[in-house]
């Protein structure tokens, strides 16, 4: 079973140096990646089967701020 874990990360390492050129969260948190990342992927999964429609409409819309701001900020440099 752990061997999935491994697998998964590899891919993600792949995945954001390829595909978003920067580091995986893993490697900013360990603690969120671990702990809070199965929380994410529940809520994914409740979201997509309609749970809370209202609350994933102010979170997506939060997060599209913060990217917004977030490559804003990154375009200054």
């Amino acid at each position: 079973m752990v061997w999935i874990f491994i697998v998964a990360w590899i891919v993600q390492f792949i995945g954001h140096g390829v595909f978003e050129k920067r580091a995986p969260a893993l490697l900013d948190n360990l603690v969120q990646a671990l702990v809070l990342a199965p929380y994410f992927v529940l809520f994914e999964g409740l979201f997509l089967i309609g749970w809370r429609k209202d609350l994933k409409q102010r979170i997506d819309t939060n997060a599209a701020s913060n990217i917004a701001l977030w490559k804003e900020k990154k375009s200054v440099k």
